[in-house]
Protein backbone atom coordinates (compact mmCIF):
# COMPACT_ATOMS: atom_id res chain seq x y z
CA UNK A 1 0.00 0.00 0.00
CA UNK A 2 3.01 2.43 0.08
CA UNK A 3 3.43 2.60 -3.30
CA UNK A 4 -0.32 3.40 -3.77
CA UNK A 5 -0.37 6.30 -1.24
CA UNK A 6 1.71 8.10 -3.26
CA UNK A 7 -0.40 8.25 -6.34
CA UNK A 8 -4.12 7.65 -4.56
CA UNK A 9 -4.56 11.23 -3.30
CA UNK A 10 -7.24 12.94 -5.06
CA UNK A 11 -8.37 10.15 -7.18
CA UNK A 12 -11.90 10.37 -8.03
CA UNK A 13 -13.61 8.94 -10.78
CA UNK A 14 -14.75 11.18 -13.35
CA UNK A 15 -16.52 10.74 -16.47
CA UNK A 16 -15.02 11.30 -19.76
CA UNK A 17 -15.87 11.72 -23.32
CA UNK A 18 -16.18 8.57 -25.39
CA UNK A 19 -13.56 6.02 -25.82
CA UNK A 20 -12.55 4.23 -29.02
CA UNK A 21 -14.81 0.95 -27.72
CA UNK A 22 -18.18 0.87 -28.28
CA UNK A 23 -20.09 0.93 -26.02
CA UNK A 24 -17.51 2.87 -23.63
CA UNK A 25 -15.06 1.49 -21.79
CA UNK A 26 -16.54 -2.02 -22.56
CA UNK A 27 -13.04 -2.88 -24.11
CA UNK A 28 -10.93 -6.07 -23.95
CA UNK A 29 -9.26 -6.56 -20.59
CA UNK A 30 -5.68 -7.94 -20.29
CA UNK A 31 -4.36 -10.82 -18.07
CA UNK A 32 -4.91 -9.08 -14.82
CA UNK A 33 -9.08 -8.71 -15.56
CA UNK A 34 -8.61 -5.35 -13.77
CA UNK A 35 -7.37 -2.88 -15.80
CA UNK A 36 -9.84 -0.72 -17.76
CA UNK A 37 -8.44 0.29 -21.03
CA UNK A 38 -10.92 2.86 -23.02
CA UNK A 39 -9.17 1.56 -26.45
CA UNK A 40 -8.68 -1.90 -28.15
CA UNK A 41 -5.01 -2.44 -27.67
CA UNK A 42 -5.48 -6.05 -28.12
CA UNK A 43 -2.53 -6.31 -30.71
CA UNK A 44 0.03 -4.35 -28.35
CA UNK A 45 -0.77 -6.78 -25.84
CA UNK A 46 0.10 -9.63 -28.02
CA UNK A 47 3.97 -9.08 -28.64
CA UNK A 48 3.87 -10.86 -25.33
CA UNK A 49 2.71 -14.03 -27.33
CA UNK A 50 5.83 -13.13 -29.51
CA UNK A 51 8.06 -13.03 -26.13
CA UNK A 52 6.37 -17.20 -25.28
CA UNK A 53 6.56 -18.46 -29.02
CA UNK A 54 10.58 -17.44 -28.56
CA UNK A 55 10.54 -19.17 -25.56
CA UNK A 56 9.03 -22.09 -26.79
CA UNK A 57 11.54 -22.40 -29.70
CA UNK A 58 14.22 -22.34 -27.10
CA UNK A 59 12.50 -25.29 -25.26
CA UNK A 60 13.16 -28.07 -28.23
CA UNK A 61 15.84 -30.17 -28.01
CA UNK A 62 17.70 -29.05 -29.68
CA UNK A 63 16.92 -25.28 -28.94
CA UNK A 64 15.32 -23.94 -31.97
CA UNK A 65 17.72 -20.37 -32.52
CA UNK A 66 16.71 -19.90 -35.99
CA UNK A 67 13.11 -20.37 -35.69
CA UNK A 68 13.06 -17.94 -32.59
CA UNK A 69 15.30 -15.30 -34.18
CA UNK A 70 12.82 -15.50 -36.99
CA UNK A 71 10.05 -14.26 -34.60
CA UNK A 72 12.87 -11.76 -33.00
CA UNK A 73 13.16 -9.79 -36.29
CA UNK A 74 10.00 -10.78 -38.13
CA UNK A 75 7.39 -10.78 -35.34
CA UNK A 76 4.68 -13.50 -35.34
CA UNK A 77 1.25 -12.24 -33.11
CA UNK A 78 1.37 -8.65 -32.44
CA UNK A 79 0.11 -6.64 -35.47
CA UNK A 80 -0.14 -3.20 -36.84
CA UNK A 81 -2.29 -3.52 -39.39
CA UNK A 82 -1.99 -3.57 -43.52
CA UNK A 83 -0.20 -6.73 -43.02
CA UNK A 84 2.85 -5.09 -40.79
CA UNK A 85 3.78 -6.82 -37.41
CA UNK A 86 5.47 -5.06 -34.65
CA UNK A 87 8.59 -6.82 -34.00
CA UNK A 88 10.42 -7.51 -30.67
CA UNK A 89 13.46 -6.16 -32.11
CA UNK A 90 11.78 -3.07 -33.24
CA UNK A 91 11.12 -2.49 -29.69
CA UNK A 92 14.48 -2.91 -28.74
CA UNK A 93 15.81 -0.67 -31.27
CA UNK A 94 13.10 2.15 -30.63
CA UNK A 95 14.57 5.48 -30.33
CA UNK A 96 12.23 7.03 -27.89
CA UNK A 97 13.54 10.23 -27.92
CA UNK A 98 10.85 11.16 -30.60
CA UNK A 99 12.81 14.67 -31.65
CA UNK A 100 12.60 15.12 -27.91
CA UNK A 101 8.96 14.63 -27.13
CA UNK A 102 8.54 11.65 -25.72
CA UNK A 103 11.72 11.11 -23.67
CA UNK A 104 11.87 10.10 -20.17
CA UNK A 105 14.33 9.25 -17.38
CA UNK A 106 13.97 5.16 -18.11
CA UNK A 107 15.30 5.28 -21.45
CA UNK A 108 17.81 8.24 -21.34
CA UNK A 109 18.72 6.79 -18.03
CA UNK A 110 19.71 3.64 -19.98
CA UNK A 111 21.21 5.41 -22.74
CA UNK A 112 23.23 7.52 -20.71
CA UNK A 113 24.47 4.46 -18.81
CA UNK A 114 25.45 1.59 -21.89
CA UNK A 115 25.86 4.29 -24.80
CA UNK A 116 23.41 3.48 -27.75
CA UNK A 117 20.17 1.70 -27.75
CA UNK A 118 21.35 -1.51 -29.16
CA UNK A 119 23.65 -2.03 -26.69
CA UNK A 120 20.91 -1.86 -23.93
CA UNK A 121 19.36 -4.96 -25.15
CA UNK A 122 19.42 -5.90 -28.68
CA UNK A 123 23.19 -6.69 -29.31
CA UNK A 124 23.24 -9.52 -26.32
CA UNK A 125 20.11 -10.94 -27.92
CA UNK A 126 21.17 -11.41 -31.19
CA UNK A 127 24.64 -12.42 -30.11
CA UNK A 128 23.07 -15.32 -27.81
CA UNK A 129 21.01 -16.15 -30.97
CA UNK A 130 23.32 -15.95 -33.68
CA UNK A 131 26.25 -17.86 -31.15
CA UNK A 132 28.18 -14.87 -31.29
CA UNK A 133 30.47 -12.17 -29.31
CA UNK A 134 29.53 -12.94 -25.67
CA UNK A 135 27.67 -15.62 -26.11
CA UNK A 136 30.16 -17.46 -28.15
CA UNK A 137 30.72 -21.07 -27.31
CA UNK A 138 28.80 -20.42 -24.33
CA UNK A 139 26.15 -23.12 -23.18
CA UNK A 140 22.71 -23.30 -24.44
CA UNK A 141 21.21 -22.90 -20.80
CA UNK A 142 23.13 -19.70 -20.73
CA UNK A 143 21.97 -18.08 -24.26
CA UNK A 144 18.31 -19.13 -23.30
CA UNK A 145 18.70 -17.26 -20.11
CA UNK A 146 20.05 -14.06 -21.38
CA UNK A 147 17.41 -14.26 -24.50
CA UNK A 148 14.52 -15.02 -22.75
CA UNK A 149 15.00 -12.47 -19.53
CA UNK A 150 15.92 -9.90 -21.97
CA UNK A 151 13.29 -9.80 -23.56
CA UNK A 152 11.52 -9.04 -20.79
CA UNK A 153 13.31 -6.06 -20.21
CA UNK A 154 12.69 -4.55 -23.80
CA UNK A 155 8.88 -4.90 -23.26
CA UNK A 156 9.45 -3.19 -19.87
CA UNK A 157 11.09 -0.25 -21.42
CA UNK A 158 8.78 -0.48 -24.42
CA UNK A 159 5.53 0.40 -21.75
CA UNK A 160 7.29 3.26 -20.36
CA UNK A 161 8.02 4.45 -23.14
CA UNK A 162 4.25 4.95 -23.62
CA UNK A 163 3.85 6.29 -20.53
CA UNK A 164 5.99 8.69 -21.50
CA UNK A 165 3.94 9.39 -24.22
CA UNK A 166 0.68 9.53 -22.37
CA UNK A 167 2.65 12.34 -19.91
CA UNK A 168 3.65 14.15 -23.30
CA UNK A 169 0.41 13.74 -24.73
CA UNK A 170 -1.48 14.80 -21.63
CA UNK A 171 0.41 17.57 -21.23
CA UNK A 172 -0.51 19.27 -24.94
CA UNK A 173 -3.70 18.93 -24.04
CA UNK A 174 -4.03 15.98 -25.84
CA UNK A 175 -6.54 14.41 -23.30
CA UNK A 176 -9.46 12.40 -25.81
CA UNK A 177 -9.58 8.59 -25.60
CA UNK A 178 -7.72 8.35 -28.56
CA UNK A 179 -4.88 10.41 -27.68
CA UNK A 180 -3.21 10.42 -24.57
CA UNK A 181 -5.13 7.49 -23.18
CA UNK A 182 -4.29 5.29 -25.96
CA UNK A 183 -0.67 5.50 -25.22
CA UNK A 184 -1.20 5.05 -21.61
CA UNK A 185 -3.43 1.76 -22.65
CA UNK A 186 -0.64 1.08 -25.06
CA UNK A 187 1.70 0.89 -22.17
CA UNK A 188 -0.46 -1.28 -19.51
CA UNK A 189 -1.01 -3.90 -22.63
CA UNK A 190 2.76 -4.64 -22.85
CA UNK A 191 3.51 -4.55 -19.55
CA UNK A 192 0.48 -7.11 -18.52
CA UNK A 193 -0.23 -8.93 -21.63
CA UNK A 194 -2.79 -10.73 -22.86
CA UNK A 195 -2.46 -14.12 -22.58
CA UNK A 196 -5.30 -16.08 -20.33
CA UNK A 197 -3.43 -17.18 -17.25
CA UNK A 198 -4.15 -20.72 -17.32
CA UNK A 199 -4.87 -21.18 -13.94
CA UNK A 200 -6.26 -18.58 -11.15
CA UNK A 201 -7.85 -14.93 -12.31
CA UNK A 202 -4.80 -13.36 -13.15
CA UNK A 203 -3.80 -11.43 -9.97
CA UNK A 204 -4.14 -13.42 -6.72
CA UNK A 205 -2.48 -16.58 -5.45
CA UNK A 206 0.82 -17.55 -7.60
CA UNK A 207 2.19 -16.78 -10.90
CA UNK A 208 -0.01 -19.17 -13.64
CA UNK A 209 3.74 -19.25 -15.01
CA UNK A 210 2.32 -18.32 -18.91
CA UNK A 211 2.08 -15.20 -19.11
CA UNK A 212 5.58 -14.12 -20.43
CA UNK A 213 4.77 -10.45 -19.59
CA UNK A 214 6.53 -7.76 -17.61
CA UNK A 215 3.79 -7.72 -15.49
CA UNK A 216 4.47 -11.93 -14.54
CA UNK A 217 8.08 -10.92 -13.83
CA UNK A 218 7.03 -8.43 -11.43
CA UNK A 219 4.41 -11.29 -9.63
CA UNK A 220 6.94 -13.96 -9.66
CA UNK A 221 9.45 -11.68 -7.65
CA UNK A 222 6.14 -10.79 -5.28
CA UNK A 223 6.32 -14.60 -4.81
CA UNK A 224 9.64 -14.18 -3.63
CA UNK A 225 9.29 -11.25 -1.42
CA UNK A 226 6.06 -12.20 0.25
CA UNK A 227 6.49 -9.70 2.96
CA UNK A 228 7.46 -6.78 0.48
CA UNK A 229 5.00 -4.83 -1.56
CA UNK A 230 2.86 -6.85 -3.55
CA UNK A 231 4.05 -4.83 -6.71
CA UNK A 232 1.94 -6.48 -9.68
CA UNK A 233 -0.95 -6.20 -7.83
CA UNK A 234 -0.07 -2.45 -6.89
CA UNK A 235 0.72 -1.59 -10.43
CA UNK A 236 -2.99 -2.19 -11.36
CA UNK A 237 -4.42 0.33 -9.18
CA UNK A 238 -1.75 2.93 -10.52
CA UNK A 239 -2.16 1.92 -14.10
CA UNK A 240 -6.44 2.74 -13.56
CA UNK A 241 -5.31 5.71 -11.37
CA UNK A 242 -2.95 6.99 -14.53
CA UNK A 243 -5.64 6.67 -17.18
CA UNK A 244 -8.40 8.21 -14.74
CA UNK A 245 -6.40 11.54 -14.61
CA UNK A 246 -5.72 11.69 -18.29
CA UNK A 247 -9.13 11.13 -19.48
CA UNK A 248 -11.21 14.93 -21.00
CA UNK A 249 -12.11 16.71 -17.65
CA UNK A 250 -10.53 14.94 -15.22
CA UNK A 251 -6.74 15.20 -16.94
CA UNK A 252 -4.54 16.01 -13.75
CA UNK A 253 -0.88 16.01 -14.96
CA UNK A 254 0.82 15.93 -11.23
CA UNK A 255 -1.33 12.88 -10.74
CA UNK A 256 -0.33 11.32 -14.27
CA UNK A 257 3.33 12.47 -13.24
CA UNK A 258 2.75 10.57 -9.98
CA UNK A 259 1.42 7.42 -11.75
CA UNK A 260 4.34 7.15 -14.02
CA UNK A 261 6.76 7.50 -11.06
CA UNK A 262 4.90 4.76 -9.17
CA UNK A 263 5.23 2.27 -12.38
CA UNK A 264 9.43 3.24 -11.59
CA UNK A 265 9.29 2.33 -8.77
CA UNK A 266 7.35 -1.05 -9.11
CA UNK A 267 10.14 -1.92 -12.21
CA UNK A 268 13.32 -0.65 -9.55
CA UNK A 269 11.51 -3.12 -6.95
CA UNK A 270 11.42 -5.86 -8.97
CA UNK A 271 15.22 -5.04 -10.08
CA UNK A 272 16.42 -4.66 -6.91
CA UNK A 273 15.45 -8.21 -5.82
CA UNK A 274 15.75 -9.83 -8.64
CA UNK A 275 19.93 -8.84 -7.90
CA UNK A 276 19.55 -9.96 -4.23
CA UNK A 277 17.75 -13.53 -5.23
CA UNK A 278 19.98 -14.40 -8.23
CA UNK A 279 23.82 -13.17 -6.73
CA UNK A 280 22.93 -15.87 -4.36
CA UNK A 281 21.86 -18.44 -6.98
CA UNK A 282 24.61 -17.42 -9.48
CA UNK A 283 26.94 -18.95 -6.27
CA UNK A 284 24.80 -21.49 -4.26
CA UNK A 285 26.94 -24.16 -4.72
CA UNK A 286 30.07 -22.37 -4.55
CA UNK A 287 30.48 -22.47 -8.20
CA UNK A 288 29.35 -20.16 -10.74
CA UNK A 289 25.83 -20.96 -11.88
CA UNK A 290 26.10 -19.59 -15.39
CA UNK A 291 22.43 -19.16 -16.58
CA UNK A 292 21.76 -17.57 -12.61
CA UNK A 293 24.08 -14.90 -13.80
CA UNK A 294 22.50 -14.47 -16.93
CA UNK A 295 19.31 -13.91 -15.32
CA UNK A 296 20.41 -11.82 -12.64
CA UNK A 297 22.09 -9.58 -15.76
CA UNK A 298 18.74 -9.39 -17.24
CA UNK A 299 16.40 -8.94 -14.54
CA UNK A 300 18.83 -6.28 -12.62
CA UNK A 301 18.89 -4.43 -16.59
CA UNK A 302 15.51 -4.38 -16.33
CA UNK A 303 15.67 -0.81 -14.46
CA UNK A 304 19.41 -0.43 -13.56
CA UNK A 305 19.32 2.63 -16.02
CA UNK A 306 16.27 4.50 -14.02
CA UNK A 307 18.20 3.78 -10.80
CA UNK A 308 21.28 4.65 -12.41
CA UNK A 309 20.52 8.52 -12.62
CA UNK A 310 20.21 8.78 -8.72
CA UNK A 311 23.74 7.02 -8.34
CA UNK A 312 25.12 5.80 -11.46
CA UNK A 313 28.59 4.54 -9.70
CA UNK A 314 26.62 2.50 -7.58
CA UNK A 315 24.39 0.91 -10.36
CA UNK A 316 28.04 0.34 -12.60
CA UNK A 317 29.43 -1.63 -9.38
CA UNK A 318 26.06 -3.78 -9.50
CA UNK A 319 26.52 -4.24 -13.89
CA UNK A 320 30.28 -5.31 -13.24
CA UNK A 321 28.96 -8.25 -10.83
CA UNK A 322 26.53 -9.45 -13.29
CA UNK A 323 28.90 -9.06 -16.48
CA UNK A 324 28.09 -11.62 -18.82
CA UNK A 325 31.78 -12.24 -19.06
CA UNK A 326 32.23 -12.59 -15.50
CA UNK A 327 34.51 -15.11 -13.65
CA UNK A 328 34.12 -14.79 -9.89
CA UNK A 329 31.02 -15.91 -8.00
CA UNK A 330 28.71 -12.68 -7.65
CA UNK A 331 28.92 -11.80 -3.44
CA UNK A 332 25.75 -11.80 -2.61
CA UNK A 333 26.06 -9.94 0.55
CA UNK A 334 27.83 -6.96 -1.11
CA UNK A 335 24.68 -6.60 -3.91
CA UNK A 336 22.19 -5.88 -1.24
CA UNK A 337 24.26 -3.54 0.45
CA UNK A 338 24.77 -1.76 -2.85
CA UNK A 339 20.90 -1.64 -3.98
CA UNK A 340 19.80 -0.94 -0.39
CA UNK A 341 21.92 2.22 -0.78
CA UNK A 342 19.87 3.45 -3.61
CA UNK A 343 16.48 3.29 -1.45
CA UNK A 344 16.20 6.91 -0.11
CA UNK A 345 16.64 8.24 -3.25
CA UNK A 346 14.30 5.70 -5.37
CA UNK A 347 11.87 6.81 -2.38
CA UNK A 348 11.49 2.83 -1.59
CA UNK A 349 12.13 1.38 1.69
CA UNK A 350 13.40 -2.10 3.30
CA UNK A 351 9.66 -2.90 3.88
CA UNK A 352 8.75 -2.57 0.42
CA UNK A 353 11.17 -4.50 -1.12
CA UNK A 354 10.63 -7.42 1.36
CA UNK A 355 13.09 -10.08 2.32
CA UNK A 356 13.47 -13.17 -0.34
CA UNK A 357 11.14 -16.00 1.16
CA UNK A 358 14.82 -18.14 0.95
CA UNK A 359 17.35 -16.40 1.90
CA UNK A 360 19.34 -18.53 4.40
CA UNK A 361 19.02 -18.12 8.02
CA UNK A 362 21.28 -16.42 10.20
CA UNK A 363 22.75 -14.50 6.65
CA UNK A 364 23.31 -11.23 5.52
CA UNK A 365 19.97 -12.07 3.19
Amino acid sequence: MALMRLVLLGLAAAGAEAGACTPVDSCPKLSDGLYCPVNDVTEHGDINRDVALIKKYLDETPLNYAMAKEVYTMGNFSSKGLGNMRTLQDLALKDMTVGGKYTNVFYSGALSLYGTTSAIWHDYILACLDNTGICTNTTDSFRQYVINKALIGVVTAYATYEFGAAVWKGANNQTADGEAAYAWDEGAAFYIGNIDPVIGDGITGGAPGNLYSPYEFNWKRDFDYPDGTNTHAEAVKILNYGLINLRGDAYNADNVKAAELGMYKIFSIAAIRSAIKYAYKANNTGTMVPKYLAEGWAYWRSASGYMSTFDKTTVETVDAIFALNQTSIPDACQVKTLVESLYPSLGITCAMVGKWKDAPAGGCL
